[in-house]
């Protein structure tokens, strides 16, 4: 019967031309579980870079990836804290967490000890795209670098949407009040500290 649901969901076309934008190594506009943002195929350097291009953002500044399941964590960080297990499972929010031994993704989105940041997402377009793509998914707001999070769709400027290869419609018309998630990060000894709150 969920399989029926899914088949039949409104967003499922959108959803689906996002995976093959992602999988050709474009960079999508849509609306996450927290803000509006830009995304791409982490494995994908080209893809990347065209990301940090459209953003204006440094080469040298980490991005953190949404993921659906505890699979592509295991794969993507070498050592998952029990305490970051914890926080997936018992968040009642957006999380995002930072672990050192980030591995199988472009390195220029790792941090210091190659930490990566981490997002597993509930929403069912998100886990829908990220099960559809079987790879992690950058992620970073909708907006040029130092300018203001869009909290709108109407709100994104012009030059980002005209420059990505996909726009998403799910959510477009949605006058949404989210806010950028909870962020911890893990350090080598498995102490975490709380980045945003």
């Amino acid at each position: 019967m969920a399989r029926k649901k899914i088949n039949s969901a409104p967003w499922r076309d959108d959803a689906i031309e996002a995976v093959r934008t992602l999988r050709a190594g474009g960079v999508i506009l849509h609306a996450t579980d927290t803000v509006w943002g830009l995304a791409c195929d982490a494995t994908q350097p080209e893809a990347v870079k065209k990301l940090r291009d459209i953003k204006g953002k440094s080469n040298i500044s980490p991005l953190l990836v949404l993921v659906a399941d505890d699979g592509l964590i295991q794969k993507h960080i070498e050592v998952v804290p029990d305490a970051a297990w914890d926080l997936f499972e018992c968040s009642d929010k957006p999380t995002t967490v930072v672990m050192p031994g980030g591995r199988d993704v472009d390195p220029t989105i790792l941090g210091e000890d190659k930490s990566l940041g981490i997002r597993r997402v509930e929403d069912e377009w998100s886990m829908f795209v990220s099960r559809g793509l079987n790879r992690p998914i950058v992620s970073t707001s909708a907006n040029k670098t130092g300018a203001s999070t869009p909290a709108r769709f109407c709100d994104i400027e012009r030059d980002i949407v005209n420059k990505v290869d996909f726009t998403s419609t799910h959510r477009a018309t949605e006058n949404t009040n989210h806010k950028s998630s909870f962020m911890v990060a893990f350090d080598k000894a498995g102490r975490f500290s709380i980045i945003r709150q």
